[in-house]
């Protein structure tokens, strides 16, 4: 049955969303078994997928890049990729498979819309380039190669500044290799190639400066991301006593590939137990009564990428809910992630945004923390902590805006000088770990992601359900 919601959360909107579910398949005993969120999701099949794409790429070209490559003072950006090793930001103008060396041009001269053209080896068998691109110049197996044809239309333009995919912070701006970097060199002589320039913030705002048709199609895909994780948090896929974490994550990627997505960033299962958390994706752990599970994963669709986690306690015989203790801190670290996004306005530089937050929260008790990456990391288990680290999402799990982290420029690049924007799209993500009594004051960390748009008000919508309340799992023991 198709249900249309809306969901609302204290200081933000939230989209509209749509969402198919069945009950479990067959038998005498099908009402009594766990809700499967993803058994029916309504996932558009390939012939779907692709003419969304080439329609959302086509008009993306038509109304974002102009504006971004007018602001940096480019008037021809220039893509050069080929065969197994492909631009980054390749698939978002339209590109596929790479051929022997392919050039993607835009260019403004001086009209609405840039200039299109596509000058490459071979017919291509995706069509998107056909419907979107002005000029196509195919030059296959032959022996000048792409040389004179991107020479020509290089000269014909004589273009002031050429951008081409050169980038120290933004590494899906940094796409151009050393090899094709001295190859254009040579193609296009002295005079054109000492008008290149990087064209890295071309790109972040190309890729950050989102249109409206945008917005359905990532709102669809964090709600099913959503279904996924809840999922994996229940008891249709987790047997307390039995089920580890390692089994959770693989039942996650399994059932990725049933959905028809990709996982461009792996599920992380963690498992705290009584202070302690143990090793991600554990093959060595089961669930057990009394656990407070989290997962950090997304799902690929398109040219698109969600990045959101899910929190968990596992129910001890006779408990119905999570212990209040466990409850509480869940509730702070929703009390802190409204004080992080009421920070959130366009224009207010990453970095400082940090601060403000981090200055906010220290009358509450915690200090500064970082991410929990692996390794060795000396904390106090009792110390109640923030860590902040949101950082842009939509087109790669960790994306090319702005990052609201500490003002580490050698970790970050500078990413966290950049300014937030408006329309831009952000993970919210952030871990609050807060003591325990009955863990002998040993801290919990509530791990939280979700993905928001920023709007022009200051205001931020979360593109599916935000996690209010734990997950609980063991309901049926």
């Amino acid at each position: 049955m198709l249900m249309n919601r809306t969901w609302r959360i204290p200081g933000a909107v939230v989209l509209p969303l749509v969402l198919s579910f069945c009950a479990a398949p067959g038998g005498e005993d099908a009402a009594e078994r766990p809700e499967r969120p993803t058994a029916n999701l309504a996932i558009p099949d390939a012939q779907e997928r692709a003419a969304t794409r080439t329609e959302l790429i086509g008009k993306r070209l038509d109304s974002v890049l102009l504006p971004a490559m007018r602001a940096h003072g480019i008037d021809l950006w220039l893509v050069f990729s080929r065969e197994h090793d492909v631009d980054p930001i390749l698939s978002e103008i339209g590109g596929g498979w790479g051929g022997v060396r392919n050039a993607y041009v835009f260019f403004d001269d001086g009209g609405d819309e840039p200039e299109k053209i596509f000058v490459g080896s071979h017919e291509l068998r995706d069509t998107t380039i056909y419907a979107t691109y002005d000029e196509h110049i195919h030059y296959g197996y032959t022996e000048e190669g792409v040389r004179p044809h991107l020479r020509k239309v290089i000269e014909d333009r004589d273009p002031r500044r050429i951008g081409i995919n050169v980038s120290p912070t933004l590494p899906m701006a940094d796409g151009l290799t050393w090899t094709l970097r001295n190859f254009l060199e040579e193609t296009l002589g002295p005079e054109y190639a000492s008008r290149m320039v990087s064209a890295e913030l071309l790109i972040r705002d190309f890729r950050t400066m989102h249109i409206p048709e945008e917005i359905p199609v990532f709102s669809d895909l964090a709600a099913w991301t959503v279904a996924w994780e809840e999922e994996a948090f229940s008891d249709a896929v987790v047997t307390v006593g039995e089920t580890t974490a390692n089994d959770i994550h693989w039942w996650m990627r399994q059932r990725t590939m049933e959905l028809g997505f990709i996982n461009e960033f792996l599920p992380g299962v963690r498992i705290t137990r009584n202070g302690e958390t143990l090793p991600i994706n554990s093959p060595d752990h089961v669930v057990m009564p009394g656990d407070v599970l989290s997962v950090d994963a997304g799902l690929g669709y398109l040219d698109y990428r969600t990045d959101i986690k899910r929190t968990a306690y596992v129910l001890r015989p006779g408990e119905t809910e999570a212990p209040e203790s466990i409850r509480h801190a869940f509730e702070k670290a929703l009390e802190v992630t409204d004080v992080l996004t009421g920070n959130m306005k366009p224009g207010a530089i990453a970095h400082e945004v940090w601060d403000q937050t981090m200055e906010d929260v220290g009358p509450l008790g915690y200090q500064s923390g970082q991410p929990k990456t692996g390794g060795v990391v000396e904390t106090d288990p009792r110390q109640p902590e923030v860590g902040i680290y949101c950082h842009s999402v939509g087109n790669s799990t960790h994306d090319i805006g702005a990052r609201i982290a500490v003002d580490w420029p050698f970790a970050y690049g500078d990413r966290v000088r950049y300014p937030l924007a408006a329309e831009a799209w952000y993970s919210v993500e952030l871990h609050v770990s807060t003591p325990i009594p009955e863990w002998d004051d040993m801290v919990l960390p509530i791990r939280i992601e979700e993905n928001a748009r920023l709007l022009p008000d200051g205001d931020v919508e979360y593109f599916a359900p935000r996690q209010t309340e734990l997950l609980l799992i063991g309901r049926g023991r």
